[in-house]
């Protein structure tokens, strides 16, 4: 489950050079787990080598004004909570999204294993609550929904850091399609009206990214989209990415 979290050459030298100058501006606490399965993932999220990564990440694009904590084993998140400049993940929350993966039989459809999925899963998550606290931070403003915003920065922070990047947002993508699957046969007004972005659109605006990111390795990623329109919708999706690629680096440090 090591090989999926390792930082690409350009962005680990940076990120050494950086760190030799200052301290981390992020910090992971993990609560001491209290039942089995949360101390089965205590020992995964531990092992993986993934929170040094995320944070040799943050420390070289996100110039934090003021210290950050990620916060694992409270009973409700993911979630940032602005008054305490914190995010909260729940162990429940990698269990959880195990499950989904291996109800869906994932390593033998896809080639990936559940706890790797998993953790695919967490470190798309973690990208996109820092990103709510970064745009908090920065003041950075933000034309339409925030929530859309922060899933962009973690889908590109994983595409240009993490070796196979792009996987691991795929992985991500699938939860949210799984998570569709069992949401309601129809909606009512309160959800059009809330903060996120439906499932199914989470799950194919990263899939556009992946795509735009690069469109030869990934000429089949969309395939499952039965449109005529869909050649016109992919060289959108490259805009797409372009368009995320450079719009965010303006408030990024490198």
């Amino acid at each position: 489950m090591l090989y999926r979290f390792i930082l690409k050459t350009l962005s680990l030298m940076t990120s050494i050079a950086s760190c030799s100058l200052y301290a981390s501006t992020v910090s992971f606490t993990l609560d001491t787990p209290t039942t089995v399965e949360d101390k089965s993932i205590h020992s995964v999220i531990s092992q993986s080598q993934l929170l040094d990564h995320i944070t040799e990440v943050i420390d070289t694009y996100f110039a934090f004004t003021s210290p950050l904590d990620v916060h694992f084993g409270e009973n409700d998140g993911p979630y940032f909570d602005p008054e305490e400049n914190a995010v909260y993940i729940p162990y429940a929350f990698v269990s959880d999204s195990k499950r989904y993966f291996e109800k869906n039989d994932y390593e033998s459809e896809y080639g990936v294993t559940e706890m790797n999925a998993a953790l695919d899963t967490l470190a798309h998550t973690i990208f996109h609550e820092v990103a709510h606290a970064y745009i908090m931070d920065q003041q950075i403003p933000i034309l339409g929904k925030e929530e859309d915003a922060a899933d962009n920065l973690a889908t590109l922070m994983l595409i240009e850091n993490i070796e196979d990047g792009d996987i691991v947002a795929i992985s991500a993508a699938d939860m949210f399609a799984f998570e569709s699957e069992d949401g309601p046969d129809y909606y009512d007004s309160l959800d059009y009206i809330g903060e996120h972005s439906f499932d199914l659109q989470r799950y194919f605006s990263t899939l556009c990214l992946v795509y735009g990111s690069d469109p030869e390795k990934h000429k089949h990623l969309l395939d499952e989209v039965d449109s005529e329109a869909l050649g016109e919708r992919k060289e959108l999706c490259e805009e797409y990415f372009q368009s995320v690629q450079s719009n965010w680096h303006v408030y990024l440090k490198n």
